[in-house]
């Protein structure tokens, strides 16, 4: 007898961790998130609750406070082991000034949101299970437990259906369940609990929920703001979910729903996905699915695990005479892409593009004008002195601004011959009557102007030397070689005797 007792608690763990949803909200006593500022209550210290606490609020089994006030409307559940200790030793490490402890106020959480409940035995991603498997089933045991305010809403529940509630360690017959919701302490415990009614299952269904279709709306209604944008052209919806999702489903309808046909399937698709090794790479979920109104189905989910890539739904394409002969419907998702990029963003792009090129060449055909192939856009586009706007009255200066910035002066102040096409500045910085060099009144560090004023000094000053000269006719000869070459020549011109024509030279 000793071991069937031991068989019978080792068989009721592993029976419910097969089949259970457990309670993953509530902020716990002992957690500083619990409290405002995170300070939680020391041994001299006295634990305040709101005014007004809407939930029920499970006690630790050992609290050493200093007192307690209470809120006008709550509740609180001590257990039978439960202790609570007053007055207790002063704890030097643990003290406030003023000696209180403020609870934050309660939160409730909706029986119908898949974010309430956790499924511990599932310790693989649960993305991509559909909607209604993550919350109670009908035939599924229920625990909720922890020590933090417990608070369910049950917006859009018509009929709370469990295989067994577990309350703060206790279990909860159907009977009292129903008496619970009607009293005081239901009403914190269970908010919009009008018109509610408890059903309990102990047998088996087809799939989690009876009638899924009559859930997949209120369900549906606490999840759709988390759909994520699929990327994918033509994306899935399996039966029971409310986001679409990037992959492929398998659908038999069903008229007995065993588990021989769940496995059947489930090591056909498998084969499969050994056969070309994408173990790592897919994953794979069969569960039936149950409808009066639509009959009841077998379904296959297969997704890729990371980056959705088309390998899901490749190799279902390949066995696709199998599965039309076996009265299964195939549906599969599009290609990828990206569903952020849309084509305007798209047309902006370009856009941006062109204008930067336009731009761009714009410039160089300034700059570069000398260059054959950008000399053949008009003048008008990359000169702006041609730039009017005559009838709104706005003309742009001759001196372009950024002619400041050329160095004039190595040009020598002349525009004829030019490589920009734009008329410099002459040098005027040397005064030719006292011979001074007066400075310009913007000096440009990017090119050398003390230089080059010299030079222009020098070549006046020369200048000025050769006009000063006796201009002299010298034929073919070069001025300046007939200065330095010629000869100073006396010829007298008076006549002699008329003995003689001798000239005296």
């Amino acid at each position: 007898m000793m071991w069937l007792q031991w068989l019978i608690w080792v068989l009721i763990p592993l029976q419910v961790a097969k089949a259970t949803k457990w309670f993953a909200g509530g902020l716990d006593f002992s957690h500083p998130s619990a409290w405002i500022d995170e300070h939680m209550p020391c041994a001299q210290d006295v634990v305040v609750f709101p005014e007004y606490y809407p939930a029920l609020l499970p006690l630790p089994e050992e609290v050493s406070i200093d007192g307690l006030v209470f809120p006008r409307e709550g509740a609180v559940l001590l257990a039978e082991e439960s202790i609570i200790n007053f007055g207790s030793k002063r704890n030097v490490a643990c003290e406030s000034e003023e000696k209180r402890a403020y609870l934050k106020p309660p939160k409730s959480s909706k029986w119908f949101d898949p974010g309430t409940w956790t499924e511990k035995s599932k310790k693989d991603s649960t993305q991509y299970i559909p909607e209604l498997e993550r919350i109670p089933c009908d035939n599924e045991q229920v625990i909720i437990n922890g020590h933090g305010a417990l608070a369910f809403d049950l917006e859009n529940v018509q009929h709370l259906r469990v295989g067994q509630l577990i309350l703060a360690g206790s279990s909860v017959s159907k009977t009292y369940l129903e008496q619970l919701i009607t009293r005081d302490l239901g009403q914190f415990l269970f908010h919009n609990a009008q018109d509610v009614q408890v059903e309990y299952y102990r047998g088996e269904l087809c799939g989690c929920h009876k009638d899924f279709d009559k859930l997949v709306e209120p369900v549906c209604h606490n999840v759709q703001e988390q759909c994520e944008t699929p990327h994918c052209l033509s994306p899935v919806r399996p039966f029971g979910s409310c986001c679409l999702i990037c992959g492929a489903t398998l659908t038999t309808p069903m008229t007995h729903c065993s588990e021989s046909s769940r496995k059947a399937m489930a090591d056909k698709v498998n084969k499969l996905i050994d056969q070309q090794k994408l173990g790592d790479q897919i994953d794979l979920q069969v569960h039936f699915v149950g409808s009066q109104q639509f009959s009841n189905f077998l379904q296959a989910i297969v997704t890729d695990r990371q980056k959705y890539s088309e390998r899901s739904m490749e190799f279902l394409q390949q066995q696709l005479d199998y599965w039309k002969k076996t009265n299964t419907t195939l549906k599969v998702s599009g290609r990828p892409y990206n569903p952020n990029v849309s084509f305007s963003s798209i047309v902006l792009i370009l856009f941006c593009m062109a204008l930067v090129g336009l731009v761009s060449v714009v410039i160089l055909a300034h700059f570069m004008p000398e260059n054959p192939y950008l000399n053949r856009i008009p003048q008008w586009i990359h000169d702006p002195r041609r730039w009017r706007w005559r009838h709104l009255g706005v003309r742009l200066r001759r001196n372009l601004l950024f002619n400041r910035f050329d160095n004039g002066g190595a040009g020598g102040g002349s525009s004829e011959g030019g490589p920009s096409g734009v008329d410099r500045l002459g040098i005027m910085a040397y005064d030719p009557e006292s011979g001074e060099v007066r400075e310009r009144a913007f000096d440009n560090p990017m090119f050398e102007q003390g230089a080059a004023m010299e030079v222009a000094a020098q070549e006046s000053q020369e200048e000025q030397e050769i006009l000063a000269a006796p201009k002299m006719e010298t034929g073919d000869l070069d001025a300046t070689s007939v200065v330095d070459e010629q000869e100073l020549t006396e010829i007298n011109l008076e006549p002699c005797g008329s003995e003689t024509n001798e000239e005296t030279i």
